[in-house]
This record gives C-alpha cells, sequence and structure tokens, in this order.
C-alpha cells in the first residue's frame, strides 16, 4: 500500500527529474536575460531531453531495460554514459552554433557532472537528481532571490524524495547536491573569466 509520503515523494521525484528541471531553468535564464537566442537555446536543450526519452524507450523496447527510469545499475551506467555523450555533443553543437557562450558552458558541465558521477559510482551511488537540483540553483544564483529560493525549496524536496523513495541516502543526495553546485558555480566563473 502507498502511503501518502511515497505518492508525494514520486511526484516530486518526477517533477525534479534533469530532464524536466534543466529546460526550465534554462529558459528562465534565457527568458530573463533578454537573449536573442533563447529559442535556440531552449530548443537545443529540450532536443537533449528527448534524445535521452527515446534512447529510453529504446533500450526498454529492445528489452535491455525493464523501465524507463533506468531503476538497475547496469541500465543508469548505459544511460548516463549516453546523456554524457548527447550532454558534450550538444556542447559542442551550442559552442558553434549559438552566440551564447553560457549554453556551451552548462551543456559542457554537466557532462562533466554526469561523468564525475559515474566514475564514483563505485563507491558511491551519487544522486543525480540531487545533483541537477542544486546546479540549477547554482545557474539560477544571478537572477533575483526568489529565484534561488523557490529553486533552493525544490532541491530540498527533490532530495527528500529520493530518500523516501530508497532511491538514494542522506549522503548519496548530499554529495550529489555538493556536485551539482560545484559545477553551476564552476559556469557561473567560466562565464566571468570569459568576460
Amino acid at each position: 500500500m502507498r502511503t501518502t509520503a511515497t505518492i508525494i515523494a514520486r511526484s516530486l521525484s518526477i517533477l525534479g527529474h534533469p530532464v524536466v528541471v534543466i529546460p526550465v531553468v534554462v529558459a528562465t535564464l534565457m527568458l530573463h536575460g533578454g537573449a536573442s537566442s533563447a529559442g535556440v537555446a531552449v530548443s537545443v536543450v529540450c532536443a537533449v531531453g528527448l534524445a535521452v526519452l527515446a534512447f529510453s524507450l529504446w533500450q526498454v523496447r529492445r528489452g535491455r531495460w525493464r523501465h524507463v527510469d533506468a531503476s538497475l545499475r547496469g541500465e543508469r551506467r548505459s544511460l548516463n554514459l549516453f546523456l554524457a555523450i548527447i550532454l558534450l555533443l550538444g556542447a559542442v553543437f551550442a559552442f558553434v552554433r549559438t552566440p551564447e557562450v553560457g549554453l556551451s558552458v552548462g551543456l559542457l558541465m554537466s557532462g562533466v557532472l554526469i561523468l564525475v558521477v559515474m566514475s564514483a559510482s563505485s563507491w558511491l551511488n551519487v544522486s543525480l537528481h540531487a545533483s541537477f537540483a542544486a546546479f540549477a540553483v547554482a545557474l539560477l544564483w544571478p537572477l533575483h532571490y526568489w529565484y534561488v529560493v523557490i529553486a533552493s525549496v525544490a532541491a530540498a524536496a527533490v532530495c527528500w524524495s529520493r530518500v523516501i523513495l530508497g532511491r538514494h541516502s542522506i549522503e548519496e543526495v548530499l554529495v550529489g547536491s555538493l556536485l551539482g553546485a560545484a559545477c553551476g558555480t564552476c559556469v557561473w566563473v567560466a562565464l566571468r573569466l570569459h568576460g
């Protein structure tokens, strides 16, 4: 029997999925900054999300995965590897095709974040949900503080959901959050150095 906490946690986990969170944050940043290429930036990020969804559905259809959420360790590894490759290719595409340096740096750091989480997987099952939630908070940092407050509350809710669902321990969501915040900070440092 599902408890109310489990139902809420499952909903928060779905809403806090990186494929949902990152396009929303990119759209917020682009539209808030009045970027001329906001449509292209959001399209690139959404294309990455759709590619991941298509890959996941394909893996299920081929019988290699049980479910699109890639719950098993081997499923997560192949999903994360695919995602890292797509993000890094997206970073190259964005660098070449858009004037927004932030998009290419953000995609690059997203790919790096996934590679770091993958390399730590033999020691700790770091939460990518928590990582990307914290990454989103860091990306929103230069905007009005209410964006950061709302994103921080949402990130905490996502972390809570992952622990309640038994997908991660508190340590795993904390490490994920720290890694995500560090990668998000690197985006702003790189942009500041770029000028």
